[in-house]
């Protein structure tokens, strides 16, 4: 799918490497997880989507994002399948950030997207970031993504007022 990564389901293994980078308060910043993430909260949540393809109808799928060369995990993506919209996904995804900038996340998108459309007829993406997380703003602008500014909204996060930007993606 993907040139020099691997997007498989996350395994026991990445335990270690998943929490690394879940407790860098700059990327819990903007992620529901907090900065002191826990390896039994990993451990938990890989136990709960094993054998996982794609997720049921309301709930979401975190797939581990491994280079090809040095099977290190460089982040994940996440996936999840709309309550009543059986062709449509929220998409979301975290890099660690020493492979921040690198096209990681842009590589590994566009390879889980054009699979998803060709081969589960997937008919659109949507996504919501944080508005003050450029990086992720200008990733999904550079997949194509629309903002809808009549879809987005305010809200307290972590302690914040926060705007939550909305996208989609047909």
């Amino acid at each position: 799918v993907a040139n020099r990564l691997r997007i498989e389901p996350l395994a026991p293994s990445d335990a270690d490497q998943f929490v690394a980078y879940r407790r860098d308060s700059e990327i819990a910043r903007y992620q529901s997880w907090d900065a002191d993430y826990s390896r039994e909260q990993a451990l938990e949540l890989i136990q709960s989507q094993e054998g996982v393809l794609l997720p049921a109808q309301g709930h979401w799928l975190q797939l581990a994002l491994h280079h090809l060369e040095t099977g290190e995990l460089v982040g994940d993506l996440a996936l999840h399948a709309l309550e009543g919209e059986a062709k449509r996904f929220e998409i979301g995804f975290t890099i660690s950030r020493a492979n921040q900038r690198k096209g990681f996340a842009k590589e590994a998108l566009t390879g889980l997207l054009d699979y998803l459309v060709a081969n589960q007829a997937v008919e659109g993406f949507i996504a919501t970031p944080d508005s003050r997380n450029q990086g992720s703003i200008g990733l999904l602008l550079s997949l194509g993504f629309i903002q809808d500014p009549s879809k987005s909204w305010i809200e307290q996060f972590k302690g914040e007022t926060v705007t939550v930007y909305f996208f989609e993606r047909a």
